[in-house]
């Protein structure tokens, strides 16, 4: 989930729900629970305030535009739309905002039942507050980076590029104040998936125009229809949560609260820990073997790939020879095993294993590997000084040339410059290239990204349902994150024609477009599909985490 999975509060809005860009585990008594129902315990005693650290601070945590997996998060504890998945990860009739759905026997027509339900200040949740949210969504003006997620209905796609401003025409409709009904484009498997991102959410009616400027930035007017409600944000600092006794769902509510502090250095999100000061932590390559043996600590593996993307705008990474040899200089095999041991697996292909295939399988399993590294071929690194003086020929240019504002973005924190030291070290050895590191913020990072002010960036995708469109529709030629020019008419072909099928066939086109992708044009060079490892104290219980979609939920967490 999430834009950049890995990314760094710059607001808290007023509605929706949350995004989806979050191994071993314990007994369920302790700690996460790695799907299965949420664990139980006697009555908890003392106060209920799970004191949690994240990586940094969200650049953007409203429904409207967030696209953060750090912000779903938050989302995901304010808010809450037509759907939200249980313990094991699956959307159950009356799981959310909607008592109950019908779908159409085209597959077509979803008609939607909104429960019995209000927003923190005591106003009704009704169906015309979907409505008007999707309608802000996909209004040019919003400029929301998330909009294409609703393309899927109908006529939601020429809405949102200005062909048709006539919203009438757009398959959403409030048929009453309980009713939502949405017709889809084509049948599609996964929508129900989608409908747990915060785009797909609710805002009351005009709540957008009434705030204005201050419509994501002052919590003390915010309206939250989820677990807790935001009582005050520190912004890069701090963020704190109270249970919401409006929610519909209180009773199964534990926590009076939740302290989130937001701390970019692993060494001091440890001592935080240690000292008592923090419930919960993100646990970092360096310090898994401290508390691999601990209660608490739980792996996930993630719908997550994290990569390496190459500007085309740039002269010399606009060629695909050049864009090669950096991926093949690279040991991947060494930089999960020696570096990171986070048992994250070595990346070979960009759409990871654990987004279904046909048959059941995995994606990775029934496709396979797509190119190979320094890591995996004993010819590699000859391989690719041969690509990139091929390239620089091919390009006109001397290797003196070429060696000169060479740079790697990055996003902040130790392991973020770690790793790019590693990448550093691999390029330098085995092209005998200088590459700046430069570490950026998000909003900076972005703002590089946006202005072709890079030759390499590193970054993350987690998907947002669990289908390999999530991660390759991001670099169609009119995809809002295609932020590296990338264009290839046959890519886009392949996505349209699987956009249109159903079923296995539907499946083949996508790991067609994927091989044009990254075998092809090498476009990107995705690293490793991720696990992340959480330690948890002995007194917590219920923090469930999935690999997709609400990756983690604190609904049921509580303090013994």
């Amino acid at each position: 989930m999430k834009k950049r999975f890995i990314a760094l509060l710059a607001g808290a809005l007023a509605a929706a729900t949350l995004l989806s860009a979050c191994g071993g585990g314990n007994d369920g008594n302790n700690g996460d629970t790695p799907g299965g129902a949420p664990a139980q315990s006697s009555a908890p005693a003392g106060e209920q305030v799970l004191r949690v650290s994240m990586a940094g601070a969200p650049s953007d945590v409203g429904p409207l535009t967030s696209t953060t997996t750090e912000g779903a998060e938050l989302l995901g504890c304010m808010f809450e739309g037509l759907v939200r998945q249980d313990a094991e990860g699956q959307i159950e009739q009356g799981s959310g905002l909607a008592e109950s759905w019908t779908v159409s026997d085209d597959g077509l027509v979803y008609t939607f039942t909104i429960r019995d339900a209000v927003w923190s200040d005591g106003t009704p949740i009704t169906a015309p507050q979907f409505a008007y949210c999707w309608e802000k969504v996909l209004n040019p003006a919003t400029a929301s980076e998330y909009a294409y997620m609703l393309y899927v209905i109908q006529n939601a796609h020429a809405y949102n590029t200005g062909e048709l401003t006539d919203w009438s025409q757009v398959g959403v409709k409030a048929t009453d104040d309980k009713t939502l009904e949405v017709t889809l484009e084509a049948p599609t498997d996964y929508f129900l998936e989608m409908l747990v991102i915060p785009q797909y959410g609710a805002l009351p009616e005009g709540y957008v125009e009434e705030c204005g400027a201050d419509f994501y930035l002052d919590p003390q007017h915010m309206v939250f229809n989820g677990p807790f409600i935001c009582t005050a944000w520190e912004p890069d600092q701090s963020m704190t949560f109270v249970k919401n006794e409006k929610y519909w769902d209180a009773d199964a509510v534990r926590l009076d609260g939740i302290q989130y502090e937001f701390v970019i250095d692993t060494n001091t999100v440890v001592n935080l820990y240690e000292t008592n000061e923090l419930d919960v932590m993100l646990v970092q390559p360096e310090f898994l073997d401290n508390y691999r043996s601990a209660s608490g600590f739980v792996s996930i593996t993630e719908p997550v790939t994290e990569y390496l993307k190459f500007n085309f705008a740039n002269e010399y990474f606009a060629n695909e020879n050049i864009r090669r040899a950096f991926s093949l200089a690279l040991n991947r095999v060494s930089y999960m095993n020696d570096f990171m041991r986070t048992g994250s697996m070595p990346a070979y292909a960009y759409v990871p294993d654990s987004i279904h295939g046909p048959n059941e399988e995995g994606f990775r399993q029934t496709y396979g590997d797509l190119y190979y590294d320094i890591g995996t071929n004993e010819g590699a690194a000859q391989e690719a000084k041969d690509l990139l003086n091929k390239g620089l020929e091919e390009v006109g240019k001397t290797f003196d040339e070429f060696n000169q504002g060479l740079s790697l973005v990055i996003g902040e924190g130790d392991l973020n410059l770690k790793t790019a030291q590693v990448f550093q070290e691999y390029w330098k050895t085995n092209l005998g290239v200088d590459v700046e590191v430069r570490s950026m913020r998000y909003s900076l990072r972005q703002e590089a990204y946006d202005s072709n002010d890079f030759t390499i960036g590193k970054e993350g995708w987690g998907a947002d349902y669990n289908d390999a469109q999530s991660f390759l529709e991001l670099f169609e030629s009119n995809s809002p994150y295609n932020d590296v020019s990338y264009s290839n008419p046959e890519f886009d072909r392949l996505m349209a024609e699987a956009k249109a099928a159903t079923g296995d066939e539907r499946l083949s086109k996508l790991q067609e477009a994927e091989k044009v992708l990254v075998a092809g044009d090498a476009a990107i060079a995705p690293t490793f599909f991720q696990t992340r490892s959480w330690v948890s104290k002995d007194n917590v219980g219920g923090i469930v985490r999935q690999g997709i979609g609400l990756r983690c939920d604190f609904k049921w967490a509580y303090l013994q």
